[in-house]
């Protein structure tokens, strides 16, 4: 037995109804827990973890899917045989319930998972969209730089004892010193 042949197991079980993301086996004392998460074909999430048992782990894997199955769609679960102890089924229905609230947390982080990936797309390409525009802002700096000192080379030409410089208009500007 492989954990290849328990997930085979649970595929064929599900019959196309589940998708197994994990599948796990750990040991409790002597005994097996087996544990799946995955999705249904619906996309709700699913997570159960198993009662302790003794025997094949591949036999509780089918029995595993049909559960999830069976508790996806409202169904009853079949009746317990009689040579079953209640403490183990008690901790069957608490696994249950944990695996449940395990998947609602699952499919929240999912969730959130899938908002975080459309934020970043979108401070990426308000990244990109910024550093686009310092670039241009760069340049129109350097342009300004350059002016200012085309501007004083061109004041200090001119301002050296020379001619008044014409105004827009073409007349002469008034010196501060004439009346």
């Amino acid at each position: 037995m492989s954990m290849e042949d328990v997930r085979i197991s649970f595929l064929h079980a599900a019959a196309g109804q589940l998708r197994l993301d994990h599948a796990g086996l750990s040991y409790q004392g002597p005994s097996q827990v087996l544990s799946f998460t995955g999705w249904h074909a619906d996309g709700t999430p699913f997570a159960m973890v198993t009662a302790p048992f003794d025997g094949s782990p591949t036999l509780r894997a089918r029995s595993a899917a049909e559960d999830i199955i069976r508790a996806h769609a409202g169904a009853p679960s079949p009746p317990a045989t009689a040579s079953a102890p209640i403490a183990s089924l008690r901790r069957h229905v608490d696994m249950s319930q944990k695996g449940s609230g395990l998947a609602r947390l699952m499919g929240g982080l999912k969730s959130l998972d899938a908002s975080a990936d459309a934020l970043a797309t979108r401070l990426e390409t308000a990244m990109g969209g910024l550093q686009a525009e310092m670039t241009t802002t760069a340049q129109i700096v350097t342009n300004v730089e350059s002016s200012v000192g085309d501007l004083r080379a061109i004041n200090a030409q001119y301002s050296n004892g020379g001619p008044p410089l014409p105004t827009s208009g073409g007349s002469a500007a008034p010196s501060s010193g004439q009346s």
